[in-house]
């Protein structure tokens, strides 16, 4: 006996819902991906301020930030979050902070935020631009 079973794909419908989800998942994709490789850049530059200069607790706030700023500037770092650099000294290290967060419109007038908190800690230099507890 031979059974006789029809096979189908998906319908018209199903294929536009499928199209839009995957558009609208593209979309949040080409908004957001930037704002996070910005960021690496950011945490990038940290890192390499604290092996270029292993005397950080040393450096002027000045010198910090012309350090960075010369990176960014090589790196195409664009963000007015990038020039958000707090420095804070205590006795015993010093912490360069970059808290910030970005905006970037989605759709009509709904927006994407993100933020971080990248910290770099003189003491620690290794475990760079993990957000401080």
């Amino acid at each position: 006996m031979r059974v006789n079973i029809k096979q189908s794909g998906l319908s018209a419908i199903s294929l536009l819902l499928v199209l839009v989800i995957a558009a609208f998942l593209m979309l949040c994709a080409f908004k957001v991906v930037p704002i996070y490789a910005e960021n690496y850049y950011i945490t990038a530059g940290l890192k390499t301020l604290a092996e270029d200069n292993p005397d950080l607790s040393k450096m002027s706030t000045n010198d910090i930030k012309k350090a960075m700023n010369r990176y960014y500037t090589i790196n195409n770092v664009r963000s007015e979050g990038a020039k958000q650099l707090e420095v804070v000294r205590n006795s015993r290290n010093l912490l360069v902070i970059n808290e910030y967060e970005s905006r970037v419109p989605l759709l009509a007038n709904i927006d994407v935020v993100v933020s971080f908190k990248n910290v770099l800690d003189s003491d620690r230099p290794d475990e760079c631009c993990k957000a401080a507890e």
